[in-house]
């Protein structure tokens, strides 16, 4: 044990590595032209900005007018390899996983073939201009919910490929819902490469699922305030009652973006259901926190309550944080946290081990970043 896991760390020079888990590129549709194979090409060229051409332009989130980095950044776009580097001058990490923004919209496509489509392109791109493991920049497979077989022939096809350590599924609004068997092709090839699965919503394409719809909402903030974590809830309650960690025991899952409160709200409402239903969980062999608990990692970001530093140590401890949480900050994006953000409230309640696994060695053990 190193003389930092036996002392409290109290600033980020103590750390021994700093991974961002969820560190966003903002790319763009003509970023993938290049890399989009015919048909498809054509049917973009005519489309402008940042929703594919679908129904993102009446989303209630397009309220969300004001400045993506809410001033806490000089560069509002992450579009070139460029851009990334100076992204890490802030933020201060040491290896980062470059997540899309554009492509977290990509199961709300309403072509399937062409989500299987802009999900090659965005990963054609991805490695030809953004990748750098010498530079600690690293990315996850995007793959289209609408195919999941060939979703699992680009995992098959992605798995070998230098500085690829995951698999993404823009799981905001897929249908139907994560734990369904159309999946299966997908987390079988996932569990054979090796790579886990991160799974992350968006803001402007959830709300065409259930909980609701985006009709019955007309203002940005309720749908930023309650999508994320709903939609999480609903995916992984599926995955759970359909067994999915028990059929795929060596697959790891990662809920991103979504903050924590709910999370242990969510283990123990799981638990307590299912006690009282086991029936309709024939698959389970022990309770859903428990393959929670195994399987499935929480990132950080966005910090909620970070003025009550009790309350988000508390949430921490009670979903065990200590072993399966880990550092995020979601730069650019307008709410992005600063890397000492966590810091400064975990340093009151946990060890030296506990935080230097929070900021970096629990990623190193998710991903393969060898």
């Amino acid at each position: 044990m190193s003389s930092t896991d036996q002392q409290q760390v109290r600033s980020l020079d103590d750390l021994d590595v700093i991974v961002d888990t969820d560190f966003h590129l903002t790319e763009r549709q003509e970023d993938l032209f290049p890399y989009l194979e015919s048909p498809f090409d054509e049917m973009l060229t005519s489309q402008k900005g940042d929703d594919y051409g679908y129904l993102g332009r009446v989303y209630p989130s397009h309220g969300m007018v004001y400045s993506v980095t809410m001033g806490k950044a000089d560069s509002e776009t992450v579009r070139t390899k460029e851009d990334v580097l100076k992204g890490r001058d802030l933020i201060g990490w040491d290896k980062a996983i470059a997540t899309p923004t554009q492509n977290l919209y990509l199961g709300a496509v309403h072509h399937d073939d062409l989500a299987a489509g802009l999900a090659t392109a965005y990963n054609n791109w991805l490695l030809d201009e953004i990748i750098d493991t010498d530079e600690g920049i690293y990315g996850a497979a995007v793959v289209a919910p609408q195919k999941p077989k060939k979703a699992a022939e680009e995992v098959n096809r992605r798995a070998d490929e230098d500085g690829i350590v995951a698999v993404m599924i823009p799981s905001g609004s897929v249908d139907p819902t994560l734990g369904h068997e159309r999946y299966y092709p997908l987390y079988e090839a996932c569990e054979r490469t090796g790579l886990p699965i991160k799974m992350h919503n968006a803001g402007g394409t959830m709300m065409t699922r259930f909980p609701s719809t985006w009709k019955s909402l007309n203002r940005a903030l309720p749908v930023h305030a309650t999508a994320h974590n709903m939609m999480h809830q609903t995916n992984l309650a599926d995955m759970l009652t359909q067994g999915v960690p028990e059929r795929f025991p060596d697959l790891d899952f990662v809920v991103q973006e979504s903050g924590l409160g709910w999370y242990p709200y969510f283990m123990r409402r799981m638990d307590h259901d299912y006690m009282g239903a086991k029936w309709d969980a024939p698959m389970l062999k022990k309770l859903p926190s428990e393959y929670l608990d195994d399987q499935f990692y929480l990132t950080s970001q966005p910090i909620e309550g970070a003025d009550e530093p009790q309350y988000l140590n508390q949430i921490t401890r009670l979903f065990q944080g200590e072993k399966n949480l880990m550092f995020s900050s979601d730069y650019p994006h307008f709410d992005f946290d600063n890397t000492d953000e966590l810091l400064k409230i975990l340093r009151s309640e946990f060890n030296g081990e506990e935080i230097q696994n929070i900021y970096g060695r629990t990623a190193e053990t998710v991903y393969d970043f060898d």
